[in-house]
């Protein structure tokens, strides 16, 4: 193999705006790719072999595709092993930087340089793909001629699987508007989705160099140019969180990093001009998600037990940083005659917001340390809609939720499931479904459609012939409306049980947390 050296200019930041790299191999297949695969790479032996077996083993073919491998200067085994991959496979590009950027950005920029495909996809090199999802994911695009398209990600933890971002997957659209997705900027990591070559070349789009964030701004910038979008229920991708990639820079970096990552996102799409109401779907994923859901929700770890007041010192310390950063975030808004509220749709968030102003921060601590730690909920109605019941005293003892269900009583009669079920909320004329997710396979679940709500509560009747395609599991049960928003099914009465033999066994129970799960044997 020809080792060539090259200096690419990339107009993102100063430090590595011209970083010097040698291209080990240029994919030499003679077949012309349908689609390039970036990996930026650093430090990967241990995960790096199921990554590429992934996208080799596709079922599109791996002749069909450009596998574009970009190391940013391991110190490990990882370059041998993908030495090894290039000289056995021509389909791979294969460069080495000379040294590590320290962040993903300037690799997968360089990826989308060396690209040759119609469309990109991204894989990082502790993930791995579903063995059809490059297929699908294609055939959606060649189908329709959208800009983008994005399918299922589960997310492989310590504890169960988990699906991420529902409304990502939870149905088949096509040819849509990415303004018809509420919480379409949310969850933007590299990861089951494709998107066009030309439109990233036409519009000089490319990830800012920071250690976090860079994929967010980089999506978000595609979407406010993707006139339409598609999204699939196919599995494509199995995101790694199994921590055994100590390498990771969603591991190292420490909120208060990410926090000054998010802020830089932030007044960066403040300065673009964008459609009002893209403008505030953008901010409300800017703000909402990432600065109250995943930072400010996290205010109550600060305080520890230590006895040391040297560690209690450390605690306060990282106190005043969060408040004073938050202080920064709000600044953000101030500056443009604005109010950080207009973007924030959660009752808990107002609440948690009002609290800030106050400088009430201890009840900003109780509040989310209630909210993360306890498992069992109150609720209460009032006017047909529901509260949570909070440890705060009033006017915060009481925080309204969008919408909620509880399993009044349920019994078997005639081969049928008769489920009588209390709805209240926002969403009351929108159509909804019960979900039943298998919690040992994600891939396996199934929706009963339910009829509108009739005033005094929801009776379903559920047919055991219907139950006959579940497989031998437990399920989890959750009621789920506007598409993709789900909630569990409350059940107060932790005695509830309900069955029915019919060629299997059919158990509808209350789990330890009060929820309504059913088991199959």
């Amino acid at each position: 193999m020809n080792i060539i050296p090259f200096n690419l200019p990339i107009k993102i930041k100063p430090k590595t705006s011209r970083m010097t790299y040698e291209i080990i191999q240029r994919n030499r297949s003679p077949q012309k790719p349908l689609v390039s695969i970036i990996t930026p790479i650093f430090n990967n032996e241990k995960t790096i072999h199921q990554t590429v077996q992934s996208v080799l083993n596709q079922s599109i073919g791996h002749d069909y595709l450009e596998y574009i491998l970009i190391d940013d200067g391991s110190t490990d085994s990882t370059r041998n092993i993908l030495t090894k991959y290039a000289k056995e496979f021509p389909s791979i590009t294969l460069a080495f930087l000379k040294s590590n950027t320290g962040n993903p950005a300037f690799p997968r920029n360089l990826g989308m340089k060396l690209a040759t495909a119609p469309y990109l996809t991204f894989l990082d090199a502790d993930d791995w793909l579903e063995k059809t999802g490059l297929e699908k994911l294609y055939s959606v695009l060649e189908e329709t001629g959208d800009d983008y398209v994005v399918g299922r990600t589960i997310k492989m933890g310590m504890k169960q699987p988990k699906v991420m971002a529902e409304h990502e997957s939870c149905i088949d659209r096509r040819s849509i508007s990415p303004i018809s997705i509420p919480h379409i900027f949310h969850h933007l990591g590299p990861r089951a989705r494709m998107i066009k070559s030309s439109i990233v070349k036409k519009h000089n789009l490319a990830f800012p160099e920071m250690k976090y964030a860079e994929d967010k701004q980089f999506f978000i910038d595609y979407l406010l140019h993707a006139k339409k979008i598609s999204t699939t229920t196919s599995t494509i991708y199995y995101l790694n969180r199994l921590d055994d990639n100590e390498h990771s820079l969603t591991k190292q970096t420490n909120v208060l990093k990410k926090m000054h990552c998010n802020m830089k996102v932030i007044h960066y799409f403040h300065q673009k001009k964008i459609d009002p109401q893209l403008k505030q779907m953008v901010m409300n994923r800017l703000y909402e998600f990432d600065c109250f859901n995943q930072f400010m929700h996290r205010y109550y770890t600060l305080r520890s037990d230590a006895p040391s007041y040297l560690e209690r010192t450390k605690d306060l310390l990282k106190q005043i940083a969060y408040i004073r950063t938050f202080r920064k975030i709000l600044k953000t808004t101030a500056k443009l005659n604005d109010d950080i509220a207009n973007y924030v749709s959660e009752p808990i968030n107002h609440i948690c917001y009002e609290l800030f102003q106050k400088k009430q921060y201890k009840k900003i601590e109780e509040l989310f340390k209630w909210h993360k730690e306890e498992k069992i909920k109150q609720y209460v109605m009032k006017a047909n809609k529901p509260y949570m019941i909070t440890p705060l005293m009033e006017p915060y003892h009481l925080i309204p939720v969008p919408m909620y269900a509880e399993l009044i009583e349920a019994h078997a009669l005639d081969n049928k499931f008769y489920l009588h079920i209390k709805i209240a909320g926002d969403f009351l004329d929108t159509p909804a479904e019960l979900l039943f997710r298998d919690q040992k396979n994600f891939n396996n679940e199934f929706v009963f459609k339910l009829p509108p709500y009739p005033i005094g509560g929801l009776a379903v009747e559920l047919p055991i012939s219907w139950l006959h395609a579940f497989n031998s599991s437990v399920y989890s049960v959750f009621f789920r409306y506007r598409e993709y928003q789900k909630i569990h099914i409350a059940v107060p009465s932790t005695k509830m049980k309900a069955s029915c033999k019919n060629k299997k066994n059919f158990y509808f129970y209350t789990t330890t947390h009060q929820h309504l799960a059913l088991k199959v044997q």
